[in-house]
């Protein structure tokens, strides 16, 4: 029932005319209401998130995250609601896989203690010993939560954890550790390790057209070149190779921390106009979802751009603001590198003892930095201050720490020994300013100061020799491991993966010294035809299939390797004659099996090789005449029809 307000019928408003117009108001009032409550009810069944989820919007949801289709954190509603759901309707298997992708929402969304509590329940799941790959999700995100402890050890235990296991798993399973170590490694400056695995998950991920995850290790390895700062071209290059395979995906995330590592490299570049244009990029997503860790390092990046092109004022307040974010987010690395920064602001404007009091107190708290070349470039920082304050001693002993972090940079790094006379350079220029200060002291201090100068001297000598010592070792080892990869090389061939005509012949002869071996030449039957009919491509195809049937077949004592061309050498531990022939009449099926796999062959087509084998004896035969007597048996093989093993 509608009441009308009697005022308003008694200034006409409902009389004549005005009763028209209001007739006609009401009706589309109720029917724009009806419209409104219509679209509701229809936006309600198509959009599946307005009422409960079933069974396959669940799954959906599940998968279009874990397939990087849906980022995050820009759909952490519906990811939210697909672990509740499926929790309420008991889907164990879909809510295992739920509740893996929502401890990393929790990651990402800085809940560290709801993510605690989470990964405690779900890890003691009996479920999870049939599913290796959600498991494996679990431990990657507690791996990258407990990186965040002060107590470094339960991190290190499960990173060997990991490692240890490695060998088990599939590899898709094997590509979720790497990449949980690489980003363990890279916390616990372990970079070297940062570079391996995330090279061997880039492999894994490459064979398996694993996108998002290609991208994470193209973007560890830029930073690990970019920490390491021996190979810039090669720190760019991966940046922007992770940088463009994360825009292919929806991880809004990932793809804004890919900006920001291009936008810091290419400012360690000398290239600060386009590592801003990355730097924001990164930091408006930061911002769009609230994220307070990567609005920290997108900020100081920033910061810093503006104190290098001299924009002080800027430079500082971003660098107050910054301390403040970082401080309130516990992001211990960005708030000292801000105080840094405002400390050598106040420097450029010549406000020392505001500089000296921010120095100071990143000197209280310096152990909170995560890195140990972090420490050492914060004391060479400290030296040049104190000595423009005329603060001798603690310009002093800023020098000796300052030494002992840059060894344990090299100690965590392996440093180049380029690196090492970098370093050796800055020794000798310190000691020519110690040499200096000297002369300003008053001769009553001359001794003390002579005696201190020599105990620096031999620590930095000490230092400079196991610098020294730690390069030759690298040398040597590098240069070992690159006469074994040339004899690799020298020794292979590369289409089919397996010994060469020289290699094999080197493993015969050296086998034949040791023991009686039967020696086997396998010719591929009518192989010119297939080069002929189907192109050289397919004709290195069948050639592979054979390789890996082979490999497939033979026994651990066994060896073969490609003779040349379509023949094949065999070196085999068994001098049975019906031994011999069962391996090769596996190996017959096993090569069909290979070459049905091969699109472009016709699905009919049999492929038969034929065999010529001299058995092994105990008489003084040679390889030369083993081969030839082989070679002998192989012909009258081919005479008689090819597609048979005769035996000499």
């Amino acid at each position: 029932m509608i009441i009308i307000n009697k005022k308003l019928q008694n200034k006409g408003l409902f009389n004549g005319r005005w009763r028209n117009a209001w007739a006609i108001l009401l009706f589309l009032c109720l029917t724009q209401m009806s419209v409104t409550q219509t679209s509701c009810a229809s936006e309600s069944a198509s959009n599946p998130f307005l009422g409960v989820l079933d069974f396959e919007s669940t799954r959906s949801v599940i998968n279009d995250i874990r397939q990087n289709k849906l980022d995050y954190l820009r759909n952490k509603e519906k990811l939210e609601s697909a672990f509740k759901v499926s929790k309420e309707q008991s889907w164990e298997e879909l809510h295992l896989e739920a509740a893996a992708l929502y401890s990393e929402l929790l990651f990402r969304q800085e809940k560290y203690a709801d993510l605690t509590a989470h990964l405690s329940h779900y890890l003691n799941h009996k479920e999870l010993i049939n599913r290796k790959d959600i498991y494996l999700l679990f431990l990657e995100t507690k791996l990258k939560a407990l990186t965040r402890l002060d107590d470094p050890t339960p991190a290190k235990n499960l990173s060997k954890k990991l490692e240890a296991q490695i060998s088990q798993h599939s590899v898709n399973e094997k590509i979720i550790i790497f990449r949980a170590l690489a980003y363990y490694y890279t916390a616990d400056d372990a970079l070297r390790k940062t570079l391996s695995a995330a090279l061997e998950g880039l492999e894994l991920a490459i064979k398996s057209d694993d996108i998002p995850s290609r991208g994470y290790f193209y973007r560890k390895i830029a930073d690990a070149y970019g920490y390491l700062e021996e190979d810039e071209d090669k720190a760019v290059s991966y940046a922007k190779k992770a940088v463009e395979t994360f825009e292919k995906t929806n991880d809004g995330l990932f793809t804004a921390k890919a900006y920001w590592s291009l936008g810091n490299i290419l400012l360690e570049t000398g290239d600060p106009q386009s590592a801003l244009v990355y730097l924001n990029k990164a930091l408006a997503y930061f911002k769009d979802v609230n994220m307070n860790k990567g609005l920290a390092f997108a900020q100081y990046s920033i910061a810093n751009i503006q104190y290098l092109q001299a924009n002080y004022d800027s430079a500082q307040i971003l660098a107050k603001e910054n301390i403040e974010l970082a401080m309130s987010a516990g992001i211990n690395d960005m708030q000292l590198a801000s105080m840094i920064l405002l400390s050598n602001v106040y420097i450029k404007q010549d406000a020392l003892e505001k500089a000296n009091k921010i120095n100071d107190d990143v000197f209280l708290i310096i152990d909170k930095f995560s890195r140990s070349i972090y420490k050492a470039e914060f004391f060479g920082e400290r030296y040049e201050l104190k000595r423009k304050l005329n603060r001798t001693d603690e310009a002093f002993d800023a020098i000796e720490k300052k030494l002992f972090y840059t060894k344990k940079h090299f100690e965590a790094t392996s440093e180049s020994n380029i690196k090492a006379l970098q370093v050796k350079f800055e020794v000798k220029e310190k000691e020519d300013t110690i040499r200096k200060l000297e002369y300003e002291k008053d001769i009553s201090n001359l001794q003390a100061k002579e005696e201190y100068q020599q105990k620096i001297i031999w620590r930095l000598s000490a230092t400079i020799a196991f610098i020294l010592v730690l390069v030759a070792s690298l040398l040597v080892y590098r240069q070992s491991r690159q006469r074994k990869k040339y004899h690799r090389m020298a020794s292979t061939d590369h289409l089919a993966n397996c010994l060469n005509r020289r290699g094999i012949l080197a493993t015969a002869n050296s086998k034949l010294a040791q023991q009686n071996i039967t020696i086997a030449i396998v010719d591929l039957d009518y192989f010119k035809r297939i080069n002929d009919e189907y192109g050289h491509d397919v004709g290195d195809l069948v050639l592979i299939a054979f390789a890996n049937a082979a490999k497939e077949t033979l026994s651990k004592h066994d060896d073969f390797g490609r003779y040349g061309g379509e023949e094949w050498l065999f070196i085999l531990h068994s001098s049975d004659e019906k031994v011999v022939r069962l391996m090769f009449e596996k190996l017959a099926a096993t090569y069909q099996k290979y070459c049905n796999n091969i699109d472009a062959l016709k699905g009919d087509l049999s492929m038969t090789f034929s065999v010529g084998v001299s058995l092994g004896n105990k008489s003084n035969r040679t390889l030369d005449t083993s081969i030839k007597r082989a070679d002998d048996a192989l012909y009258q093989a081919k005479e008689n029809g090819r597609n048979q093993v005769v035996i000499n």
